[in-house]
Formats: structure tokens, C-alpha cells, sequence
């Protein structure tokens, strides 16, 4: 049971003065108008664009990728830097060559050391082990370039699931004030139809009308309430819609029916779409991941130096040494397996450059329909400007005649019905204009509003 139902369950006590009583429902009305206003916030279309993008699963969960891609791009730079490791163990044989090296380890070496019968021996190595990376044949430059690449493309993706984001609660915001003016037109509908049934029911009273023209209205009354009901839940969708895409989870939000007229963009250069340019960067990462696999043919060349210190219980002594040098790699024959890797990092790039060509043509094919789309609203929204002011003066005149018995049933039903759509149609058509000036917004890669963010 909410707060409010708990308020609603209260009864003022019979024996407060009556002025305090007034007091007391006065006080209990103004909890549950507040209870109210708190349940239901009022959201314009900035604040719900604004809050989406820093609040929406969608806009937390690419934030998380670039912050994965960009520690991706620290480990490949952390590639070019020496590596400290700490090694340590501990052993225990009579093996004579281990023997041998842990008494020589330890400076322990004795003349009385019979090779021929030698003892068991312990040994504790603790080693200091630098490895300074020289040359890799440039598959470290290559993985750093590829990282960055990534980077790069990862926060252009963010971008894009921000974009699309804002269209998405832009129209559904806009559909939210669609289905609430369905509401509307639904219910004035309704309530013009109950005023006609309370005539109508005079008329027969009156011996003007007959039975079935009443039970007409009735009918149509009646099938005005399902819609009315179809509209609210509708409506009730809608809503719970846009508070998902807004990642509430839980209350209510109500669109504001104030929303910004905004004039459809004039250009048609999708240059600054993010998708293409996160495109651009996936192939400069492909490039960079054939140049790294192609270091597999090349020397790989590093320096070392470690510092031991050896420890033994048996002969009680220890000692201290230490090694360096530079290391060369090269892989002669691996069985073609770096061949075989080119190959398929090739093919990959060749792929995402058909990728590329194919995000192009859906680009450009979104663009045709949005434009279109807007079109089709605006050409609607300029004939139903015309129409409803029609429709209602034709309405006015059937109501009127009919209370005058000069209209039939049938005749004020069409008007009332012609009314009803061509409100409805009213609505959708400017709801839609908005709708397609946002999806046309989007085409373009332009923010939702003037001063809506993008970053």
C-alpha cells in the first residue's frame, strides 16, 4: 500500500472543533497534493536528453568501454618499458651436478668434497631479473598504434550510442505527447457524445426521436469509452517507455507538453556521423595489426641482468652473483605460422573496409528516409490545418439542428466521428513533423537540441 493510500484511510476524530477539522482535511490535502506532485515529476525534453545521457544503462555502459580501451592502449605503451621481476625458490638434492652448482653458489667449496659420494644439499635462491625490450620487429609500436586506434574508435562508439540514445527519448517523448493528445481527442470525443445522448434522450422523451437513433448514441458512446481506454493504456506505455530509456527505476515521469519547435536542418552532410569515423579508425587498427603480424619475420633482440643470492643450510654459507647480456630471437621456421596470420589479418582489414562502404549506404539510405518521412508529416500536418477547423464548424452546426430535431442520429454521429480522427490525425501529423526532424537530426549526427551535449 503506497503513502497515499495510507492518507486516504484517515478519518478525522469527532471531537476536534469543527474549525479544526476544516484544518485537519486542510493539512491532509496538502500532503496528498505534494504525495502527488513528488510521484509524478513533470520532465521537459532537455532535462529527460540530459539525464539520459549520464543516467541510461546505454551511456553508463559505453563509458565503461572506452575506460576498458584506454587501459588497453596503457598496456601496449607499457610494452616499451623494462620488466623487474622477483624470482625465488628453494631446493634440496644429492643429484651431483645440482650439488655441485649449489656449493659453488653458496662459495661453499671444500677439498674434502668427495664427487664420487657427495652429500645432499639445500639451496635458497633469491633472484633480481631486468629485461629491457631492444627491438620486436615493430610489433610493439604496431600493437601501440592499434590500441590507440581503438581508443579512439571506442569513444566515437560512445558517441554514436549517445546520439542514437537522444533519438530514441526524443521520440518517445513526442510519442508520449501523441498518445496523451490521442487521450485527449478520445475523451472530448466522449463527452460531446454524452451531451448529444442527454439531448437525444429528451427528444424521446419528447416524442421527437426515436428509440433506435438513442440506442445509436449509446452504441457509439460506448465504443468512445474503448477507445479512451485503449489511449490511456497507450499512454501508461509510453510513459513507462521513456523511464526505462531514461534508467529510472522507479516512479513515474510525465512529459511536458512544452517542447522546443525546432526547423529541420537544411543540409544533407553526414560528415560528421561518429560512426564513420570510428570506422576510419577500426581500419588504421586492422593496418596496424598486419604490420604487427608481419614482425613475426623479424628478429627480436632484448638485454638482461639478474643478481642471485644463494643460500644453504647444509654447509651453513651463502654468496652472491650476478649475469647480463643481450638476447636475440629469430624465428626461422614456424611452420608458417606467421604467414598464415598476415593472411587473416589482411582479410580482416579487406572486411572492415567492405564494413565501411556498408555503413555509407545505410547512412545515406537513413538520410532518404527521414527526409521523406518529414515530408510526408509536414504535407499531412498543412491538410489537417485545414480540415479540423472544417470539422469542427461542421460538428457546431449538426449539434445544433439536431437539438433542434433537424439532424438525424446519423448525421451527428459522422460529425462527431469525422471530428474525432481529424483531431487524432492532428496530432499524429504534428507529432510525427517533430519525430522526423529528430530522426533527420540524427542522419545528420547533429545533437537533439541546439544545446543538447555531445560529449
Amino acid at each position: 500500500m503506497t503513502s497515499l493510500d495510507h492518507l486516504q484511510q484517515f478519518r478525522c476524530p469527532r471531537e476536534i472543533h469543527p474549525r479544526g477539522r476544516v484544518i485537519f482535511w486542510a493539512m491532509i490535502a496538502c500532503i496528498m497534493l505534494c504525495n502527488r506532485a513528488v510521484s509524478a515529476e513533470m520532465w521537459t525534453l532537455e532535462q529527460a536528453l540530459a539525464f539520459a545521457s549520464t543516467n541510461s544503462p546505454e551511456a553508463r555502459i559505453s563509458k565503461h568501454r572506452i575506460t576498458i580501451a584506454r587501459e588497453i592502449l596503457a598496456q601496449a605503451d607499457a610494452a616499451f618499458l623494462p620488466r623487474v621481476q622477483l624470482q625465488s625458490s628453494y631446493t634440496r638434492t644429492d643429484n651431483p651436478v645440482g650439488v655441485f652448482g649449489a656449493v659453488l653458489n653458496q662459495r661453499a667449496y671444500s677439498s674434502s668434497l668427495n664427487f664420487n659420494h657427495v652429500p645432499d644439499a639445500d639451496d635458497l635462491n633469491v633472484r633480481g631479473l631486468l629485461t629491457v625490450p631492444l627491438y620486436s620487429g615493430g610489433r610493439n609500436s604496431a600493437a601501440r598504434d592499434a590500441a590507440k586506434a581503438g581508443s579512439e574508435a571506442a569513444t566515437l562508439d560512445a558517441e554514436t550510442i549517445r546520439q542514437a540514445l537522444a533519438f530514441e527519448v526524443a521520440r518517445t517523448f513526442h510519442t508520449v505527447i501523441k498518445t496523451r493528445q490521442f487521450t485527449r481527442a478520445a475523451e472530448a470525443g466522449g463527452q460531446a457524445l454524452e451531451a448529444n445522448l442527454t439531448v437525444a434522450r429528451h427528444r424521446l422523451d419528447g416524442g421527437t426521436l426515436l428509440k433506435l437513433d438513442v440506442l445509436d448514441i449509446e452504441v457509439r458512446l460506448a465504443q468512445s469509452k474503448e477507445d479512451q481506454s485503449r489511449a490511456r493504456n497507450a499512454l501508461a506505455l509510453a510513459e513507462h517507455t521513456l523511464r526505462v530509456l531514461l534508467g529510472i527505476e522507479v516512479g513515474e515521469i510525465t512529459a511536458s507538453d512544452a517542447t522546443p519547435k525546432l526547423l529541420a536542418p537544411v543540409t544533407d552532410d553526414q560528415s560528421s556521423r561518429p560512426e564513420l569515423a570510428a570506422a576510419r579508425h577500426r581500419e588504421r587498427a586492422l593496418e596496424a595489426e598486419v604490420r604487427g603480424t608481419k614482425s613475426g619475420f623479424k628478429p627480436r633482440v632484448s638485454a638482461f641482468g639478474s643478481l642471485d643470492y644463494d643460500h644453504g643450510w647444509k654447509f651453513s654459507n651463502s654468496g652472491e652473483s650476478y649475469s647480463g647480456g643481450v638476447l636475440i630471437q629469430w624465428d626461422l621456421w614456424d611452420g608458417e605460422t606467421t604467414r598464415h596470420r598476415v593472411a587473416a589479418a589482411k582479410a580482416g582489414l579487406d572486411a572492415q573496409r567492405e564494413e565501411e562502404r556498408r555503413l555509407r549506404l545505410a547512412l545515406d539510405l537513413e538520410l532518404k528516409q527521414s527526409t521523406l518521412s518529414l515530408a510526408d508529416a509536414q504535407e499531412r500536418l498543412a491538410v489537417t490545418d485545414r480540415v479540423i477547423a472544417q470539422a469542427s464548424e461542421s460538428a457546431g452546426l449538426v449539434r445544433a439542428r439536431f437539438e433542434q430535431g433537424m439532424a438525424l442520429s446519423a448525421q451527428l454521429l459522422d460529425a462527431e466521428t469525422l471530428l474525432t480522427t481529424t483531431r487524432i490525425r492532428r496530432a499524429e501529423a504534428e507529432c510525427d513533423e517533430r519525430i522526423a526532424i529528430a530522426a533527420l537530426r540524427k542522419a545528420l549526427g547533429l545533437p537533439q537540441l541546439p544545446s543538447s551535449p555531445t560529449k
